[in-house]
């Protein structure tokens, strides 16, 4: 399971809304969970759909995956690698993908938020 549910957000959806791009996070503070959209450029939007069509375990259709940002960035330029925690039931493992430095602060932002107040600009995902 993960190392430190409450600093780990979990990457939920990537999608495409009348030609904006935008990604949504599930992150838990003090016990309550949220789940906010937050807007991305179409290659930050591609680099989450590439997160979360990672199967490094069991391929078998109808598994339930989840992808957690672990706060680790590598390579500051144009583009870097994000560290991304893959979960299947028990199982678990890390893997790098690259992200535009866009997408990487985004995540990061959010590895770091202490109280959900700094976010309330932020749509919440019923």
């Amino acid at each position: 399971m993960r190392d430190n549910p409450e600093r780990m957000p979990e990457i939920v959806d990537a999608f495409e809304q009348d030609g904006q791009f935008f990604g949504v996070i599930s992150i838990s503070n003090g016990g309550e969970i949220k789940k906010l959209r937050f807007g991305v450029s179409q290659d930050g939007y591609r680099a989450l759909r590439r997160v979360m069509q990672l199967r490094p375990f069991d391929k078998m259709p109808g598994l339930q995956q989840r992808y957690f940002f672990t706060g680790s960035v590598s390579g500051y330029s144009d583009s870097c690698k994000i560290h991304v925690r893959v979960e299947q039931g028990k199982d678990a493992g890390g893997m790098l993908i690259k992200a535009p430095i866009e997408l990487a602060a985004n995540l990061m932002w959010f590895f770091e938020l202490k109280d959900f107040s700094e976010a309330a600009h932020l749509p919440e995902i019923k």
